[in-house]
């Protein structure tokens, strides 16, 4: 049974690639990390098996797994911003096959929640 089979429809969510930037208020010369948005993809979220989910430990309960047209621009250690949420790729599965629709598999794990 495919769990996870991908159509174009499935690709309905919104994930911005980018960088973190130290922005000085200049109200009070105060400073905080902003999001800089590069790149804004298509995904789709990944549904985990029930099987996968009792093996996850209590670190991976802050990740996400995503699904994205393979980007070369997307890599391990970039930041993104998805729904609200400000997430680090730590771990990018490249489709390195020929294929003509090559999908790249990202895990997120979440650095601070949005509001």
């Amino acid at each position: 049974m495919a769990l996870n089979k991908l159509s174009p429809a499935s690709f309905n969510r919104k994930i911005e690639i980018g960088t973190t930037k130290t922005v000085q208020n200049p109200v009070n010369g105060t400073s905080k990390q902003t999001f800089v948005v590069t790149a804004s993809l298509w995904c789709a979220p990944y549904t985990r098996s029930i099987a996968s989910s009792y093996q996850l430990t209590a670190e991976q309960l802050d990740e996400v797994v995503v699904v994205i047209r393979h980007n070369g621009a997307v890599k391990q250690g970039v930041k993104c911003q998805y729904q609200s949420n400000l997430y680090s790729v730590v771990n990018d599965s490249v489709d390195d096959s020929n294929n003509y629709l090559a999908y790249d598999y990202l895990t997120l794990k979440l650095i601070t929640k949005g509001g």
